[in-house]
């Protein structure tokens, strides 16, 4: 078919389509027109048609239907807006209406042959495909909508017939939007690119909706959002009807809204001279200059807040150039930008840093919010939650994000706000009743939008009063089913929802909200006493100004009626009432009148502080009031304040007694304080605790500095004795009273809080880091009572906060996540912190702030306190910035490099870097990994025990772990000063290294480290000539050199003494920082830990192979060889392997290789040899008889012949007692092996298939530290389970040769051959002398060992397993840094690498090293292993790796590491960073009951179920021998929180969400998960 005739068939099914024509008042019109002819007239379309020409050209072939007034095309106009908005409907006949329809839809038909046209971003629109739109579910709808509703047609026409350039405008908003979220999108940004497209594309329709006479820019949002919604389509309505710039001001909206807003902010339209308007599309800054200069009424506070929003459009324009959009919309865009290390940045690049991490944070929580099932998940997991600050931070995010919620989103958050109301947490509820009243108050978002005077009231604003009206009623009457006490808490709310929604609503609805109210107040007779007080207590809270002469005498007459309750807690609340309208209302007669009646009325008030409040009430002023407080009333009321059963309101209005009374001189200033300040340790009623708090602030100024001292040291001393639930409310009030203490004691204070941060308990550490941020929120009071001088007045408040950052560097997420929320909302959200100090705290804090929160990133919950700290942050900053212009940061000039291994980082070190800071460099402390020969902390952790030592310290930065700077490298250093081109640059080394370090004793070279400025610290010690550093020659440094002494009170800090220390549990707070300390307990680290690696020697065992021949038979003859047995051997011409210890010879085999044709000369009997031909075929090795020695010795020996006969094509394993029955011993060490009889029964031939051997690495005793590994009873334990072992794995492989390896003698061989490849002794030589290549281990063998004369470097490996344990892949092992970043510290080393591994075969390890080995051009000399495999041979000559081994094993079964299969002892790492504890890490072992892997699966259950038994009660076996010894040794049991003392690296077996108790015993859970196995063996036999 020609194009022609497919369009007039579309033509056709189009007019005929059954839905189309139920649109038409006479059916029979879309058949005629499905006939007409006319449109060929406009094909083929190749250039834009004219609408206008179109539909008039249509209109005359249909001549019969009268034309309306002002021709066909401006009525088809109209008509098409009226289906839009009943509103602009025209009169016109039902033939009329039918044509228009149909011209649209002939419009529409020939509109679509222009997509053939090139693209014109003013006139078309490229909708999402279908896969941009997958997770759009409403985007097919609203197509659905713009082709029904002809809304490009609309457009076109408009742009044809008036001066408008509405579609321009449209087309070119929607093309920005989708082109710069389709880059973000392909950046790794999520975007729902459905609503994007379709917000841009109905954002301004509802300009048509406007009446003559209507303010079209201001309300065509209502219009736009009204069309939407009334078409099924709210979620889009939402988004394009709050397109306004201003909408920015509510800081928090989604991607999808800040992609239209930019998009419409930099369209813009001019009015040409002929009066018609264009479109045009400017960049951001001219775009900002055009709408100021058409905005109404500019004034200063104007042109503020629009520069306020255009500042956040900027920086989500420049956070889209961070993303890599080009935002030329040229198509030029690039990779996400890589940002420099946060340390590293200067002033620019770290402010700016910041803002980009604020706005991708509040992207990203938008997301989370605007999307109805992730925000559901995000209220459950909120309701689940029972950290009550945890449920805190739910609360802030809500409140900061709240305003762009949906309407059926808002419901669920106002009944989930509603739930709180009952939580046990006073603070929480009272959160949660304010955020109520917000979030109902401002329930629409239309609240700032301005509103056609003809719209009705919206279905959105009826749900708000309702929900209103509902959830009042709920307030003050609660379910009957809840207890007493959760009614009063849901009751005592309820003034604080009422206060918060009336402050908070607009003016305009405020009326409204009061009518509601007011419903509850039309009867003064409460018959419950608790609503009663309830209604009563909320009367303080009302606006009285706003209310009328009737609303005032309503609420006067309830109260007046309180006064004469029975209940003193309801005739305070009243008396508080009328007090509080006697103050706000002193002339309105009303109220006087009332006052009035109550005079007349003598109304008994039965409570001193009630009759108190009733003289206020009567106009006596308070000095007067107080006098009639008796002594005994005063004792009276100190002693009903402390009690439970005094309720809250006696309780609040008795503390305003004690206040006024203190306030006039009445009674004991400091009795009076020290009761408030009891009533903040113990009161139960955060309002009373809150009234006391405030009293005792008021009372300071009256005590004597003893006595403020007294009661500071009491609350402080409260945080950390105190019940949680009490003494977090301290904080507030003690961060204020200390303030009037003066210095030496606050000093004292702070220095109190500062050791409360290493505190155990998390909470005393965030009530120390509340404490602390409010110090700082009101430290500007200081100076004013206490003068000082402004160097120590600016240390003091730096050291405040510091701690601070302190506690976001801490290792533990709860205390991370408390300094997060009070640097965000106690610093920068505060109203009492004036602006000029929060531009202080963030120049001083922003640098630190930035690396600290990207340390902490983890996502879950601290990404919530990080979205809500940064939110805060980020609005003062834009605030700010917009009132007086940009921050003021300094860079020093003069840097300090500060390389060490830091293990750990100490006083010392922090002392060295503080006074090289306090000379004027920036200090930059690099923890390195060039200190090879010791046995070092994982590079990660001594990282992070710096960075919690510094976090407190400004201008002392960490150096960036992936950034290796070798001093002994030219290279490095000259890309250190590169680094830091333009400043001055020095480096900080002690005298001993200058002495010591071979870099210094080199020739100097360019760029050589003797070309570098120094700073040089001698130890005293030294200057006195004492050490041998004391002549270290600085003469050699080309560069400036400064000295510096290191005082003598740090020298004594040295590791040895800390690991010392550690080992007897001793304080090292002297030593470390405190929080170091409890980090480096809680974790185990260093415990039992030598500081230098072991140097590995090559062994003195040696194999050997002869002839039977003298002296050899005299010596077996002598180790028990049967004389029989040495005739047999040599008549069958067989030779011997023996194994000797230096001289000693320890036993031997006699065997041969023979094919199976050969073998009746070796058995004498054809039926044996048939029974073995039945069963084996081609060469196979022989063994006639081992003789001598233990059993761990044959073993070695059995190994190297079957070693020797797998390289030599031996497929078979044969053992014949030819001469004399086998020894038990042996006979039992062959069955080990895999070796079975032939014929059963018959133990004098045994066989065992070894084509493809089942390896077995045996190395227990290297996974257990000194001195255990060489304890006889644990090792007796590890030989008996190891026999076990290897018995269970002959019962899964049956007939195959299990191929027993010893790590051991793989480890000496390993010496043997790396030591001969770098042509060095295997004895260390002194003074030492390394060979050119560097020996770099990455499997586990040699992980914690050093070769000698050997540079020794492991790069630190990992097999991880996915939490569903159906994946796994290699990464750093925990605590190291990248595999990345491991080799670049190799490559730093510049010298060819031998890179070493257990075994190579599947070659999962060297497939992830070799790329990076090649992208760092390191040199790989070659690649030795332990055990090759013929796979593992093949893949390394892929590689082109020339590869070495000890064992070689041509086709491999399967591959058993012992240490692997125990638990706790060994096992693989589980992706599972929650249950990290205690530096246990979570891991698995492959066997049951923590996974059934398929390699088990495939040996049959029963097999499988007995082999894990058999390792669990191995493990079991040798814990308990290890628990014994660590008894009788350091005389304490062997806990789950101590055992890195006994086993090299622990791990914990992961079992999801559970915590093990750090206490417990080992054996203990392993006895549980026995029993747990034992409860699964029906499923296994």
């Amino acid at each position: 078919m020609t194009h022609k005739a497919i369009f007039r068939q579309h033509w056709s099914d189009a007019f005929r389509d059954a839905a189309f024509r139920k649109r038409l008042h006479d059916p029979d019109m879309a058949e005629r027109w499905a006939k007409e002819r006319f449109v060929e007239g406009f094909l083929p379309v190749r250039q834009r048609l004219s609408c206008r020409a179109v539909i008039e050209t249509a209109a005359a072939a249909m001549a019969d239907i009268p034309a309306p007034e002002g021709g066909w095309s401006g009525y088809v106009l109209s008509n098409t807006i009226a289906r839009l908005y009943p509103q602009h409907r025209r009169e016109a006949t039902e033939q009329q209406e039918d044509l228009a329809l149909c011209a649209l839809l002939a419009l529409q038909l020939l509109l679509a042959e222009e997509r053939n046209l090139s693209f014109d971003m003013t006139m078309d629109f490229a909708f999402c495909t279908e896969a941009e739109a997958a997770d759009s579910p409403y985007y097919q709808r609203f197509l659905q909508v713009w082709r029904q509703d002809f809304i490009y047609e609309l457009l076109r026409l408009s742009s044809e017939l008036t001066p408008f350039s509405t579609l321009q405008h449209i087309a070119m908003v929607h093309h920005v939007a989708m082109t710069a979220g389709r880059a973000l999108r392909r950046s790794g940004v999520t975007v729902d690119l459905g609503l994007t497209s379709a917000a841009a594309a109905g954002h301004d329709i509802g300009k048509f909706g406007c009446l003559p006479g209507e303010r079209v820019p201001y309300l065509h949002y209502y219009y736009t959002d009204e069309w939407l919604t009334r078409s099924g389509l709210p979620q889009v309505g939402q988004v394009a009807g709050n397109h306004s710039t201003w909408d920015l001001e509510l800081a928090n909206l989604s991607v999808e809204s800040m992609l239209l807003i930019y998009a419409d902010f930099r369209s813009k339209q001019r009015r040409e001279a002929d009066g018609r308007e264009t479109a045009a599309l400017y960049s951001l800054k001219d775009a900002f200059d055009v709408i100021l200069s058409k905005l109404d009424n500019v004034d200063g506070a104007k042109k503020r807040r629009y520069e306020y929003v255009y500042r956040k459009l900027r920086d989500f324009e420049e956070y889209m150039r961070f993303r890599g959009v080009d935002v030329t919309l040229q198509g030029h865009d690039t990779v996400p930008e890589q940002q420099p290390d946060a340390a590293l940045m200067t002033p620019e690049q770290y402010y700016r840093a910041f803002c980009l991490m604020a706005v991708e944070h509040n992207l990203s929580m938008m997301r989370r919010l605007s999307h109805e099932g992730l925000f559901s998940d995000l209220l459950e997991k909120a309701r689940s939650e029972k950290d009550w600050a945890r449920v805190r931070t739910y609360l802030c995010i809500l409140e900061d994000y709240f305003t762009y919620l949906s309407a059926n989103q808002k419901i669920q958050t106002v009944y989930f706000l509603y739930e709180l109301l009952l939580h046990p947490e006073g603070d929480i509820r009272r959160q949660a009743a304010a955020l109520m009243g917000r979030v109902m108050a401002k329930f629409s978002l239309r609240y700032k939008k301005e509103l056609p005077s003809s719209a009705p009231q919206a279905a959105v604003e009826q749900t708000q009063f309702a929900l209103w009206a509902q959830y009042l009623n709920l307030l003050f009457y609660p379910d009957h089913k809840l207890t007493p006490q959760q009614t009063s808490h849901i009751r005592f709310t309820a003034k604080l929802v009422v206060s918060a929604t009336l402050e908070t609503c607009a003016p305009q609805e405020s009326g409204q909200f009061l009518a509601v109210l007011l419903a509850h107040y039309q009867s003064a007779k409460v018959e419950d006493e608790g609503a009663a007080l309830a209604l009563t207590d909320t009367l303080s809270y009302l606006p009285l100004k706003l209310l009328t002469q009737a609303q005032l005498q309503q609420v006067t007459d309830f109260a007046l009626a309180q006064c004469r309750s029975a209940d003193p807690s309801v005739q305070a609340a009243a008396l508080q009432f009328f007090l509080r309208a006697r103050q706000t209302l002193s002339e309105e007669p009303l109220l006087n009148d009332r006052l009035a009646r109550l005079r007349a009325e003598n109304v008994t008030f039965p409570l001193p502080s009630l009759r108190y409040q009733y003289g206020r009430v009567q106009g006596m002023a308070a000095e007067e009031a107080v006098k009639a407080l008796k002594p005994e009333e005063l004792s009276d009321i100190l002693l009903d304040n402390l009690k439970t059963a005094t309720p809250w309101m006696i309780k609040v209005v008795n503390v305003e007694l004690l206040a006024r009374y203190a306030a006039c001189g009445g009674g004991s200033a400091m009795q009076i304080a020290a009761h408030f300040a009891n009533i903040i340790r113990v009161s139960e009623a955060v309002v009373v605790r809150e009234r006391a708090g405030r009293a005792l602030l008021g009372i300071a100024p009256r005590l004597t500095s003893e006595e403020r001292n007294e009661v500071a040291v009491e609350l402080a001393k409260a945080l950390e004795a105190g019940h949680y639930e009490f003494s977090k409310y301290i904080p507030q009030y003690l961060g204020s009273f200390m303030l009037w203490l003066p210095p030496a004691e606050l000093d004292e204070v702070i220095d109190y809080l500062a050791e409360l941060l290493s505190h155990s308990a998390d909470s005393v550490v965030a009530s120390a880091l509340d404490t602390v941020g409010f110090a700082l929120e009101n430290y500007r009071l200081y100076p004013r009572r206490f003068p000082e001088e402004e160097g120590v007045w600016d240390r003091r408040r730096c050291r405040l906060a510091g701690l601070l950052l302190k506690g976001m560097a801490s290792y533990r997420e709860a205390v991370q996540q408390e300094a997060m929320y009070v640097m965000g909302d106690t610093m920068f959200s505060s109203i009492r912190f004036p602006d000029e100090r929060k531009a202080w705290l963030f120049t001083l804090c922003a640098h630190k702030l930035l690396f600290l929160i990207r340390e902490n990133q983890g996502g879950g919950l601290n990404d919530l306190y990080c979205s809500a700290a940064l939110y805060r942050i980020y609005q003062f900053i834009v605030r700010y910035e917009t009132d007086n212009g940009p921050f003021r940061f300094t860079q020093r000039q003069k840097v300090a490099f500060f390389p060490g291994t830091f293990d750990p980082f100490t006083l010392s070190h922090k002392a060295l870097a503080c006074t090289i800071r306090d000379m004027g460099y920036e200090v930059f402390l690099a923890v390195d990994e060039f200190s090879w020969s010791k046995k070092t902390q994982p590079s990660l952790i001594r990282r992070k025990i710096a960075s919690m030592s510094v976090a407190d310290e400004f201008h002392v930065h960490l150096f960036p772990y992936n950034i290796p700077v070798n001093i002994a490298n030219p290279g490095d250093l000259r890309r250190l000063k590169n680094m830091f081109a333009g400043r001055e640059l020095y480096l900080i080394v002690g005298s001993d290294v200058i002495h010591g370090a071979s870099s210094y004793k080199a020739d100097p070279s360019p760029d050589s480290v003797h070309s570098m400025n120094h700073i040089v610290f001698r130890r005293v010690s030294a200057l006195h000539g004492e050490e041998k550093d004391a002549d270290a020659d600085v003469g050699m440094i080309a560069g400036k050199v400064v000295q510096l002494q290191l005082p003598s009170q740090l020298e004594d800090i040295s590791s040895t003494r800390i690991r010392e220390n550690i080992d007897m549990n001793r304080d090292i707070s002297h030593l470390i920082d405190p929080v170091v300390q409890e980090y480096i307990y809680q974790r185990g680290l260093y415990l039992r830990e030598p500081q230098y690696k072991p140097l590995l020697s090559p062994g003195t065992l040696r194999f050997d192979e002869a002839e039977p021949e003298e002296p050899l038979l005299t010596e077996l003859l002598a180790l028990g060889m049967p004389s029989a047995a040495a005739d047999g051997t040599r008549r069958r011409g067989e030779r011997i392997m023996t194994l000797r210890s230096g001289g000693t010879l320890l036993c031997a085999a006699a065997f041969s290789q023979r094919r199976t044709r050969e073998l009746l000369s070796l058995l004498g009997d054809p039926a044996r040899v048939n029974d073995v031909r039945g069963v084996a075929s081609g060469k196979l090795l022989c063994l006639t008889g081992l003789y001598g020695g233990d059993t761990e010795s044959l073993q070695l020996l059995l190994t190297q012949l079957f070693a020797q006969a797998m390289e030599q094509d031996c497929l078979w394993a044969l053992f014949a007692a030819l001469d004399a029955p086998a020894d038990p011993a042996a006979d039992d060490l062959l069955r080990q092996q895999g070796l079975r009889p032939v014929r059963p029964g018959d133990p004098s031939l045994l066989l065992a298939d070894m084509s493809a051997p089942v390896v077995f690495l045996q190395n227990v005793e290297t996974a257990i530290k000194p001195p255990f590994s060489g304890d006889g009873a644990v090792l007796s334990a590890i030989h008996q389970a190891r026999r076990r072992f290897k018995l269970g794995l002959v019962d899964l492989y049956p007939g195959r040769l299990i191929f027993t390896i010893s790590s051991q003698l793989v480890l000496h061989r390993l010496v043997e051959k790396i030591t001969a490849l770098n042509g060095v002794p295997m004895i260390p030589t002194k003074p030492r002398v390394l060979g050119p290549y560097m020996c770099v281990p990455f499997g586990k063998l040699l992980r914690r060992a050093a070769i000698p004369n050997t540079v020794t470097k492991t790069i630190h490996t990992d097999k991880v397993f996915a939490a569903d344990r159906r994946t796994q892949h290699i990464e750093a092992f925990p605590g190291y840094a990248p595999l990345a970043d491991q080799m670049r510290v190799v490559h730093s080393f510049r010298r060819p690498v031998i890179l070493v591994d257990d075994q190579l075969h599947t070659g999962r390890r060297i497939g992830v090293l070799d790329p990076l080995a090649r992208e760092q051009q390191v040199e790989i000399k070659e690649v030795l292993v332990g055990i090759l495999s013929g796979q593992g041979r093949d893949l390394a000559q892929q590689l082109g790796r020339d590869v070495d081994y000890v064992y070689f094993v041509p086709n491999l079964r399967a591959w058993y590491v012992e240490s692997t299969l125990y638990p706790f002892i060994g096992g693989d790492t589980v992706e599972h960073p929650d249950m990290e504890r205690s530096g246990l890490q979570p891991s698995v072992n492959l066997i049951l009951p923590y996974v059934y892997p398929e390699h088990l699966r495939q040996c049959g259950a029963d097999a499988a179920y007995t082999f894990s038994r058999t390792c669990i009660e191995n493990t079991l076996y040798i814990i308990e021998a290890l628990e014994t010894a660590y008894r009788r040794v350091y005389a304490r049991s062997l806990t789950l929180r101590r055992l890195s003392e006994a086993v090299v690296l622990p791990l914990c077996p992961d079992k999801g969400r559970m915590q093990y108790s750090l206490d417990g015993a080992v054996s203990d859970y392993l006895r549980d998960d026995l029993e747990t196995l034992r409860r699964l063996e029906n499923l296994f036999r």
